[in-house]
């Protein structure tokens, strides 16, 4: 049997997979924003037809998932602070993309291995425990999102750039936090998710 560290560093390694995951999903789940905006007429608020804004959030997302492309360029106005807010996002991006690809093929080989061996179940009490961190996280989003989502921004940015003026930069006006609360709820969903088919399998070997 492999040494009690050595699972947990297996195991947290396997933690990071999902995140990144996750993240990875949700961050490009475009059908999300598309609901927003078909819900909210947000192309009317930044005074765009709906094709026009759908149009300007895939050139969004494109700056933020691809390094190579060093400018964003928008047709909404947007000042320096905007630009750097979104810059920094954009490093956001490529880190966690840079951890899911570090991570999930040695977490597959990990988990198969696992599989293989019948000793999945070894994973029930560490999902349970991220089930309780996910629940507190749950539960405080839709308690009190606005005070989740600014302590989220002073936990990643070191700056103020993120507090958009709707005057400067309202582009923020076709982000309402309703999308960004929806984009949280999903990377619980997923996570979630992905931890039910470890436990699933896990209390199906201690059944079998």
């Amino acid at each position: 049997m492999e040494s009690r560290l050595k699972f947990h560093l297996k195991n947290a390694v396997l933690l990071l997979a999902i995140v990144s995951l996750s993240v990875a999903i949700t961050i490009n789940f475009r059908p999300l924003y598309a609901f927003f905006v078909n819900r909210y007429h947000l192309y009317q608020e930044v005074g765009l037809t709906k094709k026009q804004l759908l149009s300007e959030y895939g050139t969004l997302l494109n700056y933020l998932n691809f390094p190579w492309i060093k400018h964003l360029q928008l047709s909404i106005p947007m000042s320096q602070s905007g630009m750097k807010h979104f810059a920094d996002c954009k490093i956001l991006f490529v880190f966690d993309y840079a951890v899911c690809l570090l991570t999930v093929p040695f977490a597959t080989f990990y988990v198969r291995k696992l599989v293989k061996k019948r000793q999945t179940w070894r994973l029930i009490n560490p999902i349970r425990w991220c089930f309780v961190v996910m629940f507190a996280l749950g539960l405080f989003l839709v308690t009190d999102f606005e005070d989740f989502f600014v302590k989220f921004h002073e936990m990643l940015f070191r700056n103020s750039d993120w507090m958009f003026d709707p005057e400067t930069d309202p582009i923020i006006l076709a982000l309402p936090a309703e999308f960004f609360m929806a984009c949280f709820i999903l990377f619980i969903i997923l996570f979630v998710i992905f931890q039910v088919i470890l436990l699933g399998r896990g209390k199906w070997e201690i059944r079998h």
